[in-house]
């Protein structure tokens, strides 16, 4: 192997798990399932990190509002500091989904209303189906789907 390909291998492998991942992977006397896993899962994280972080920057020019606006919005409805805001493709609708306490407010991302809100405590306490839509929808992208008809 030519030795620009190994450098070109280890700087990814240092890129993927960083320097603690090689060094816990080197000072084990022998190869476990478990190290490899937790590497495995740092990679994992890393990727959807990455395309959550490109779908947001997908969507960010379609918001009509401030993510400031939703969470200003959110914290008057229910009277509470907001702990994470996030942009998202929810089921075709652009929202803001503002966390407070144990509620996920559901911000149109065009007009600033509030679409509903879910305590995250309850799972399933209203249908998706019945649920307002909002001002702005976008095309819903599954992940891992692929265009593979079998032939």
């Amino acid at each position: 192997m030519k030795p620009s390909v190994k450098v070109s291998l280890i700087a990814a492998v240092v890129a993927t798990m960083g320097i603690g991942g090689i060094a816990k992977m080197v000072s084990a006397s022998s190869p476990n399932t478990s190290s490899m896993a937790v590497a495995q899962e740092k990679v994992e994280s890393r990727e959807s990190s990455t395309d959550e972080a490109s779908e947001i920057a997908k969507l960010q020019p379609l918001a009509k509002i401030s993510a400031s606006q939703a969470r200003q919005t959110a914290e008057a409805a229910l009277g509470n500091k907001a702990s994470n805001i996030q942009l998202e493709n929810e089921d075709g609708n652009l929202v803001y989904a503002v966390n407070i306490g144990q509620n996920e407010v559901k911000v149109d991302a065009g007009n600033g209303k509030i679409l509903y809100t879910d305590n995250t405590a309850k799972e399933g306490a209203e249908s998706e189906g019945s649920r307002p839509r909002s001002s702005i929808q976008v095309a819903e992208v599954e992940k891992g789907e692929t265009n593979d008809d079998g032939k």
